[in-house]
């Protein structure tokens, strides 16, 4: 009996054992819901930022040392050709020259609207050698104050070496008031020489023109803060003066001689555009001579200027761009007078030139500055 107990523990045991090695279905695995993969956003662009503003540029100090006054000596005196009198029949009388570069042409394009304060009437140069100053005064119709909102610009043009091209350009704005100033006033030069172009004082248009193209100074700044200055007349307001260093004469330190003349403008100058001449032809210019077969005024208007006249000796010869020279009746050029004088007789082109003429007096002057 005991035996059978023992055999029956032993075949439970082993069953058991035998059920733990039977195959069995797995119970299923519970799988979580899968996620999407995450997005990694990038970082946020900046907004672009404007660079900080460069810092402030100071304006080069401008200090005057040395002031011009007026000069005292005796005057040199070109007179012009005046429109006033024909300008309702909106023609100039005379002294448009374009194969000389003399320009009468104080209107407007087409319509030859008359702008009376750019009519010069009379130019005077007074040399100050003592105390280095130049005084150019300009002389016009109307006072510059009824040109209302139009930019009015007169200017002197220098011939240093009496060779017909033009090497200096002194401009100023109509000034506003007695007092001397340098604002607005710029001088050019030109480098190159080659103003007037292959003919100097003769037509060469159309070339390809630079005229004055170095500008020396504006308004203070420059090598010379003093070089050039302008104001109105205390005297006259159709009458501007500008005052330069003989400086700008550099042509020899004991002695100075130079051909100039003057020149006035509406709203801009152009110092690029000289020789006019060379940069338009007449066709493209216009005329302001009603019988000129280019009668009206085109591409180059609003402008006017002088002949030139020699300062620092008596002229010997015609230099290219000179004033005609009066002669005293009953004698030659640079004798003194005996008693009466002519005027000019008239000049190619229908103009009269008075140079070196006292209308007031009846003095043919000889003795030049």
């Amino acid at each position: 009996m005991k035996r059978i107990l023992n055999i029956s523990l032993a075949l439970v045991i082993l069953l058991s054992v035998a059920g733990c090695n039977l195959p069995t279905k797995e119970a299923p695995v519970e799988l979580l819901p899968t996620q999407p993969p995450a997005v990694i956003e990038p970082p946020p662009t900046a907004e672009p930022t404007e660079p900080p503003p460069p810092p402030p540029t100071t304006e080069p100090e401008i200090v005057h040392v040395s002031f011009p006054s007026q000069g005292s000596g005796k005057e040199q005196t070109i007179h012009d050709q005046l429109s006033q009198n024909t300008a309702p029949e909106k023609r100039a009388y005379g002294g448009d020259e374009y194969v000389n570069g003399r320009w009468e042409r104080p209107f407007m394009a087409e319509e030859m609207e008359y702008l009376p304060f750019i009519d010069i009437a009379q130019t005077d140069l007074i040399r100050d050698e003592d105390g280095g100053w130049l005084y150019a005064d300009i002389i016009v119709v109307e006072s510059p104050s009824t040109a209302g909102e139009r930019k009015v610009i007169f200017g002197i043009e220098v011939d240093r070496d009496l060779d017909g091209r033009g090497d200096v350009l002194i401009l100023a704005d109509a000034p506003p008031s007695p007092e001397s100033t340098t604002d607005g006033v710029p001088v050019w030069q030109t480098v190159n020489a080659n103003i007037g172009d292959a003919d100097p004082m003769s037509p060469n248009a159309p070339v390809a023109v630079d005229g004055y193209e170095v500008s020396v100074f504006d308004e203070g700044v420059g090598d010379d803060a003093d070089l050039a200055w302008v104001r109105m007349s205390p005297e006259l307001d159709n009458k501007i003066e500008i005052a330069f260093k003989l400086d700008l004469m550099d042509i020899g330190e004991e002695y100075y001689f130079f051909l100039w003349g003057a020149w006035a403008f509406v709203e801009d100058a152009h110092p690029d555009w000289f020789d006019h001449h060379d940069k338009y032809t007449l066709e493209e210019a216009g005329s302001p001579l009603i019988e000129n077969e280019h009668y009206p005024l085109k591409a180059f208007y609003a402008v006017d200027n002088t002949c030139r006249a020699l300062s620092g000796q008596a002229p010997i010869s015609r230099l290219p761009g000179m004033c005609p020279v009066s002669v005293p009746q009953g004698g030659d050029e640079g004798d003194e007078p005996p008693g009466s004088c002519v005027e000019i007789e008239c000049c190619p082109g229908d103009y009269v030139c008075y140079l070196y003429w006292d209308p007031n007096l009846c003095t043919c002057v000889s003795e030049l500055n």
